[in-house]
């Protein structure tokens, strides 16, 4: 499949010809990535320093595009759950070199077990579980890393490429234009600046989804569901699993080591 980045960016791409090339197997270790551009340098702004925006920054500068990346926290963010990685997510890593670091950073999670109110497992599912349409029957994948450690891998891939600038403490405060030149945006601190593609990277609560594109687009569906996460001290009767345990009332009680 090939997009022309003017029409997937509503026009933000303007007159430079740049293309994005993904051919996708419908087997997903056999996933492939090629991005392409012809033409002038690519000005690219990257909201959101997360998981998704410095990972397409790492292949958007090896095609010669000059990326920005904006992030309204002061720091990299080092809360958030746990990451697994399964299937086309695996592939990408691996062509970013960086499967072994993830891997040296896992945390070792065995799989996932249902505990009864006996305090005694009654269903487990080993992480190496057997084989689902290529995905392991398990909850959990024999790769998985906490978000905060990805986030901190993926940073650290990118900060110091020649193309990539970080901006910390920086947001995209409004879209001013998107026409078939330029994406001109404000910055918070002031800086009005055009770019040929503005990447909206900043989460489900993005300001620039809500700005740019229709209601009906963002919106959130309530599902009456509440999580509640926190961390405490491992005791030495802590496992390597991921035990789940389901009350009456709806609610459940799922501690990760």
């Amino acid at each position: 499949m090939q997009f022309n980045l003017k029409h997937i960016s509503n026009g933000a791409a303007g007159p430079l010809t740049g293309v994005c090339t993904s051919y996708v197997s419908p087997y997903p270790d056999l996933l492939n990535i090629e991005i392409r551009h012809k033409g002038p340098v690519m000005r690219i702004l990257v909201s959101g320093a997360g998981i998704a925006g410095p990972t397409l920054a790492w292949f958007l500068a090896k095609t010669g595009a000059h990326i920005d990346i904006v992030e309204k926290s002061n720091s990299l963010l080092s809360n958030g759950h746990a990451v697994d990685f399964k299937g086309s997510a695996t592939t990408v890593v691996k062509k970013m070199g960086l499967l072994d670091e993830i891997n040296q950073s896992s945390t070792s999670e065995m799989g996932t077990r249902f505990i009864g109110s006996n305090g005694r497992p009654f269903a487990t599912f080993s992480a190496q579980a057997g084989k689902w349409e290529g995905q392991s029957a398990s909850l959990t994948s024999n790769i998985e890393i906490l978000r905060g450690d990805l986030v901190a891998i993926l940073y650290k891939a990118t900060k110091d490429h020649p193309n990539i600038k970080y901006h910390f403490g920086t947001t995209v405060k409004e879209v001013i234009s998107n026409n078939q030149d330029s994406v001109k945006v404000e910055l918070s601190n002031g800086d009005v600046k055009e770019f040929d593609l503005l990447v909206a990277a900043d989460g489900q609560w993005s300001r620039i989804r809500r700005q740019y594109f229709p209601p009906e687009c963002v919106k959130v569906l309530d599902m009456g569901m509440y999580s509640a996460y926190w961390t405490i001290p491992r005791l030495k009767s802590d496992d390597d699993w991921w035990n789940i345990y389901v009350a009456l009332g709806s609610r459940a009680d799922k501690p990760k080591t």
